[in-house]
């Protein structure tokens, strides 16, 4: 797609150009980062779960890795379910409280996790080859800026979106922000 420099763009061209861009380059994102994941059977999510579970030397509580991420104890709760089923994570009780349960990587999981974070560094690296430091620092400040504009806007970043819990009419709205 040819850059636009006419300051006189129409909305439905933005739209337009948005639409292209999402096509072309925000979904291979996705696949890009996604790809050494699925040797795996997992998502780069089910990925960055793990890598926060390896952060820690006595496993992470699903609440602690909801935190982590910023997103619902239900949708980490999906990715620990897949890491459970794929043998990669193993659940501790607390002896202390029995509620408690502590997530950490199983052996297998942590040679999954090793291999992958490899991988991930591998990718990045291609990636941030390409696109050079300087443009790589500017494209992640420029989607930091529409996060910080998501979350004033009400959203906790752009997976509540998609979580039609958060932006339903149930929730009361507190400084722009939805309370579950």
């Amino acid at each position: 797609m040819t850059e636009t420099t006419n300051d006189n763009v129409t909305e439905a061209e933005l739209k337009k150009e948005f639409d292209d861009l999402y096509m072309h380059i925000f979904k291979y994102i996705g696949d890009f980062v996604s790809i050494p994941t699925q040797k795996y059977n997992l998502t780069f999510e089910a990925f960055m779960v793990m890598e926060n579970v390896a952060r820690s030397k006595n496993g992470q509580t699903l609440v602690e890795l909801a935190k982590l991420e910023g997103v619902s104890k239900s949708a980490i709760a999906r990715q620990v379910n897949v890491l459970l089923k794929e043998n990669y994570v193993m659940q501790k009780v607390d002896p202390n409280d029995r509620r408690v349960k502590y997530i950490t990587l199983t052996a297998a999981g942590s040679r999954v996790q090793r291999n992958l974070a490899q991988a991930t560094d591998e990718r990045f690296h291609r990636w941030l080859g390409f696109f050079g430091k300087d443009e790589a620092e500017h494209f992640i400040k420029v989607l930091h800026q529409a996060n910080d504009r998501a979350v004033a806007a009400g959203f906790v970043g752009f997976d509540s979106l998609h979580d039609k819990r958060r932006n339903s009419n149930r929730g009361r709205t507190h400084g722009g922000r939805t309370s579950d």
